[in-house]
């Protein structure tokens, strides 16, 4: 059970520049329930549909926080901030580190954005590892859920989640500036964090400039954090006095989360040039971000036995060190550089033409104490053009092509992926036809994924393999309907065929996987991953009572996932990627009741549940479903 019970308990303090929060937004979204008023919805437009659609007038499922909604549930991650959203959880991995999952789907199934474009950071290759944003810049999130999200990747069979922020700006600030500032801190971990933007212009020319800092130490706790307590080697008779050390120890270590410590900055600069009919923009972002991870640094050790100690022995005593690594933390960092071109009435037959690109560096070490564990690095070229034809009769839709090219590495001790290079082509077109009470959506995507492998993995005997190859050629295809039934009630139905590529680490990956604590060990035989997807959903709107609900069902033919052998290498768990047949079923909901402001404030109460269940072909139940949940909360 989920409750949350606020009311004007934010130790935080903001500074708006002008009346207006943003013109990027919509709306000024001054409050939690304008954010979820049926009729504020109908103005929020989501960027991440090419026919630029709002939120309410999508026949797929579509949530976006954006204004008061989305600063009230601002987190250090983008999963802990769509964390109380139905339908998605946070495959937390500490304060720290959360990467959205979208109905018991994650990973690479699920596409993180920034203004449409991938992120392409490393987060899906590991759970320690974070996504490479801060959700305090957004001017709105946007959460598309279904394989009708193929618009941005056949990978993406989950759903994406995009940030929307002016990096590049889209207009020109109607009074010549307009900005924000909050600072804030907690004594849990003494935090402290500062963010700013600001956001200029005049004439033809618009500049945007943002940054934040946050500090915190490791987080104050009520008890006792021993992660991996020490097995029980005793007979039973020693039970009571093992128990009694135990006891001691508690009372010894107890009141701080050891190596759960935060440090990140970072800032953006973006400039426009804007006319009537074209735009022409620039942006650099650079993201830098230092965290510990919690638990004990040779947690991958205590399960070996007493032949891989006695190696690692002699290894230590070759290298001259014989004292126990040091905790595990995480430098990463991020600097992406973006270009867009946008014109209205480009050439005959077609009403707008908008081209983005986006080149991202992407480096992650891992360090055991002082030592370089492993690190990982990415460099990522994508480009995208959408191209906007004329209205054919009822008809409006986008033809769209886009191209990614990533190079991807993992050098150290505990790399357990390869190095790859991967291009990625992709062609889509998305229609939609406007009948009054009725809108059709119709979409298709075709890819071609190519991946080399210049040498795989062997690492029983040190050595590297041969090189590999793959090549997939996903078709994804999608329709729905909305049918708004009158002013207050609609529905809408969807059915997609979505078809995904297995990524890197599900072909080739060959090693101790340290953060997940199991020896993982990929199948380059592995085929596509198809998915038939069935959805229909209701929303209501009366008076101040908003309401919607949304049940699927998920039918995957060769469904990819980590089976856990029961046999161990080097002294962990061997997990093998492998395919079968699975099937998910789910449901959300959301309630809200905005009451009339009166002279005790501005109140809504709310309530949300979701609930997924993902099952094998076997009758076993999918690996890290996430839980059914309910909730309710008075704002």
């Amino acid at each position: 059970m989920y409750i949350s019970i606020r009311y004007g308990v934010a130790a935080a303090l903001s500074v708006s520049l002008c009346p207006t929060l943003s013109l990027a937004q919509p709306d000024s979204s001054t409050s939690a329930a304008s954010a979820h008023d049926h009729d504020a919805l109908e103005e929020i437009i989501v960027t991440a549909n090419p026919l630029a659609r709002a939120s309410d007038d999508l026949s797929q499922s579509a949530t976006v926080l954006q204004g008061e909604a989305l600063r009230q549930q601002l987190a250090n991650s983008l999963g802990e901030t769509l964390a109380r959203t139905p339908g998605i959880a946070n495959a937390s991995f500490g304060e720290n580190i959360g990467r959205p999952v979208i109905r018991g789907l994650q990973g690479t199934r699920v596409g993180i954005l920034s203004n449409s474009m991938a992120v392409s950071d490393a987060s899906a290759v590991s759970q320690d590892h974070a996504v490479a944003v801060e959700p305090f810049l957004a001017d709105q999130i946007e959460v598309l859920r279904g394989p009708s999200t193929l618009l941005f990747g056949s990978g993406a069979i989950g759903g994406v989640v995009n940030m929307v922020s002016p990096t590049i700006p889209q207009s020109i600030p109607e009074n010549g500036y307009e900005g924000r500032a909050t600072a804030q801190g907690n004594s849990a971990a003494e935090e402290e964090f500062a963010a700013g933007r600001l956001d200029l212009g005049g004439g033809q020319f618009a500049l945007h400039i943002d940054g934040f800092h946050r500090r915190t130490d490791d987080y104050d706790i009520p008890g006792n954090a021993n992660l991996y307590p020490e097995q029980d080697h005793e007979d039973e008779d020693h039970e009571d006095e093992d128990h009694e050390d135990e006891h001691d120890e508690d009372e010894q270590d107890s009141g701080t989360l050891s190596n759960s410590f935060l440090k990140n900055h970072g800032w953006t600069v973006g400039g426009s040039w804007i006319v009537d009919q074209w735009l022409v923009g620039v942006a650099y972002t650079d993201y830098k971000s230092e965290y510990g991870i919690p638990g004990d640094a040779h947690m991958h050790e205590e399960g070996h036995n007493e032949e891989h100690e006695d190696e690692h022995e002699e290894e230590h005593e070759e290298h001259g060190d014989g004292e126990e690594e040091g905790p595990v933390t995480i430098d990463l960092e991020s600097q992406r550089t973006e270009f867009e071109i946008a014109g209205r009435d480009p050439f005959p037959g077609f009403e707008q033409i908008k081209m983005r690109y986006v080149d991202s560096e992407y480096e992650h070490t891992e360090f055991e104490g002082d030592e370089v564990g492993t690190v990982f690095k990415s460099d990522t070229d994508n480009a995208r053009l959408e191209l906007k034809h004329n209205q054919w009769g009822i008809w409006q839709g986008v033809f769209g092509l886009q191209y990614t090219e990533l190079d991807f590495s993992a050098v150290g001790a505990e790399a357990f992926v390869p190095t790859s290079h991967t291009d990625t082509t992709g062609v889509f077109w998305i229609e939609r036809a406007d009948l009054g009470q009725w809108q059709f959506d119709l979409g298709l995507r075709y890819e071609d994924v190519e991946t080399k492998v210049p040498r795989t993995l062997v690492p029983e005997n040190g050595a590297t393999g041969p090189k590999a190859d793959a090549d997939f050629q996903p078709l994804s295809a999608s329709a729905g309907v909305q049918w708004m039934l009158n002013e207050a009630v609609d529905f809408t139905f969807n059915v997609a065929h979505a078809e995904r590529a297995p990524g890197v680490d599900e072909l080739f990956a060959n090693g101790p996987h340290i953060a997940t604590q199991v020896f993982e060990v990929g199948d380059p035989s592995l085929d596509k991953e198809k998915n038939l997807h069935f959805e229909a959903g209701v929303s209501v709107a009366v008076g101040g009572f908003t309401s919607s609900a949304t049940i699927y069902y998920d039918d995957f033919s060769d469904y990819i996932y980590a089976f856990n052998t029961g046999r161990e290498l080097d002294g962990l768990p061997e997990q093998v990627w492998q395919q079968q047949d699975a099937e998910f079923i789910g449901a959300e909901a959301e309630l809200r009741y905005d009451f009339e402001p009166n002279r005790f404030g501005h109140w809504q109460l709310f309530g949300f549940g979701d609930i997924v269940d993902g099952e094998l072909d076997d009758n076993t139940d999918v690996p890290l479903a996430p839980p059914k949940r309910i909730g309710m909360g008075l704002d």
